[in-house]
């Protein structure tokens, strides 16, 4: 085999791999595995609580911990349905998620009262 040839197999061996990584990335953690990253969230998070100013924006008191970086975050600075703050979440979803009107008449099928 020469070395074009050899270097066309490796190509296509992790092109391959790289298939398969991204089916198996589809699939969602199992129960088992959510308890147990549930369980280390909580162990670290336990004896840890929000204090002093944001460690953010550094404006406003905190009142949050972020789950993976374990910041103090004001509610500006995280994102209570995912508990992370918004140094830890990409910048394309915080825009994203910032820019969403959600039509909450459509969803919840009733009349929105302001």
């Amino acid at each position: 085999m020469d070395e074009h040839q050899g270097t066309a197999m490796k190509k296509k061996s992790s092109h391959a791999s790289a298939i398969t990584m991204n089916k198996d990335l589809e699939h969602w953690v199992s129960s088992e595995e959510q308890a147990d990253i549930s369980k280390v969230i909580q162990e670290r998070l336990k004896d840890k609580k929000p204090k002093g100013k944001c460690d953010i924006c550094r404006v406003h008191p905190a009142k949050s911990i972020c789950i993976k970086c374990g910041n103090s975050v004001c509610s500006s600075c995280y994102f209570t349905m995912v508990g992370l703050c918004q140094n830890c979440l990409s910048k394309d979803t915080i825009e994203k998620w910032k820019n969403k009107k959600t039509d909450w008449k459509k969803i919840l099928e009733v009349d929105w009262v302001d």
